[in-house]
């Protein structure tokens, strides 16, 4: 058996607007939800946008249609870096996201321009001109189905990392999260005690008790005085083992070898058997690219995508592994989509369609650089 790419589907593409890292979930009703960033246009990538917020659109024929966007939530202090989205057993939807925040420029920043004439009428150029800088992640929750959103809550501080700026993300991140079989959710991320913000970041987690109400620090899950660690997903097998496949920068680590044909990424994977007490050390696995996402089949397997941003595979690949993830190395891989006009593409997301097939969403970038939110089926055969 293998796999093989169906149709290509445009989810959301408008003119004038920035569309950026999907996340894709079956909706309590059984409907499908594609949330994504947008901000403004500029004609090239921009991921920390002070105006980035999250959309999402909705589809009641397993992806084929899609409704026109709505807004899901926004940072009032600027905008969302990046996010994750997960259907929980209670029947909400739980969102985490981190942030940035827009604070006056005067006392942190030293410029010299001419002063718009706005500027000039407030007297002086510093008082009207504001600069983007990390803030403190939070999350909202949808109890409707994804129609209407809490407002944000902020997550609680680490204890043993830099809180906010300079730290572009404290302890949230895309990810993924994990439901336990007694109710407690797992979120691993990243975090830094670096002072002033710098890469490598070290592989965290967070848990909840309550659904996400409440969150505890689970402490530190993959760490390397090099290598740096990001966007992790989470995964909980049969047996009982947790795998964490982590976005790895090696930063010239002398355990992980690439070509320049393969990006400036990998894969990096560790495992807990007491889920989450304690973890493997982190190995390097044989996926280039990032970040990936976990989805569980129906039948067991685990379908693995990954983001590429390389010459000749701009778009993301997917890899179906056996339940235990034991061939997560050796399996084959299909190419979901190559040919996006820039590397600014990918992040890819995935969920399993009635039918059997599975739907995966990336952002894309079209040939007038516009960016916008594509969709692939495929089936096995």
């Amino acid at each position: 058996m293998s796999w093989r790419v169906v149709e290509h589907i445009t989810v959301y593409r408008e003119t004038g607007h920035y569309a950026t890292a999907p996340n894709v979930v079956r909706t309590p009703e059984g409907g499908l939800l594609v949330l994504f960033h947008r901000s403004p246009h500029l004609g090239h990538a921009h991921h920390s946008h002070p105006l980035f917020d999250v959309r999402a659109v909705a589809s009641s024929d397993e992806g084929q249609s899609w409704s026109e966007p709505w807004l899901v939530t926004n940072d009032p202090r600027g905008g969302v870096i990046d996010f994750g989205t997960h259907t929980l057993s209670d029947g909400s939807i739980f969102l985490h996201a981190s942030s940035n925040e827009l604070v006056p420029a005067q006392g942190f920043a030293e410029f010299v321009f001419r002063a718009p004439p706005h500027a000039r009428d407030v007297g002086s150029p510093q008082h009207s001109t504001w600069i983007s800088r990390p803030g403190i992640p939070f999350w909202v929750r949808s109890r409707d189905g994804g129609r209407t959103w809490s407002n944000p809550v902020r997550f609680p501080r680490l204890p043993d990392a830099a809180w906010g700026h300079p730290a572009e993300h404290s302890g949230v991140c895309r990810s993924g999260l994990l439901e336990l079989p007694g109710g407690r959710l797992l979120k691993p991320s990243k975090a830094t005690k670096r002072p002033r913000g710098e890469q490598p970041y070290f592989g965290m987690l967070r848990v909840s008790d309550d659904f996400g109400e409440t969150w505890t620090y689970g402490g530190r899950i993959a760490e390397d005085p090099i290598v740096h660690f990001s966007e992790p997903a989470i995964h909980r097998t049969p047996s009982g083992r947790l795998v964490v496949l982590y976005r790895c920068h090696p930063r010239g680590s002398p355990r992980i070898q690439l070509s320049g044909r393969q990006g400036g990424t990998i894969v990096a994977r560790v495992e807990s058997d007491d889920d989450g007490q304690t973890w493997s050390p982190w190995e390097p696995t044989s996926i280039y690219g990032s970040p990936s996402h976990m989805l569980p089949l129906s039948d067991g397997r685990v379908f693995v995508t990954t983001g590429t941003r390389w010459d000749g595979q701009r778009g993301c690949t997917v890899r179906v592994t056996d339940p235990e993830c034991r061939d997560l190395d050796t399996c084959p891989v299909l190419d979901v989509r190559s040919d996006s006009m820039t590397s600014d593409c990918g992040y890819p997301w995935a969920v399993e369609l009635r039918d059997g097939r599975v739907l995966v969403v990336y952002y894309y970038t079209h040939g007038d650089l516009h960016r916008g939110i594509e969709a692939t089926v495929v089936e096995e055969v």
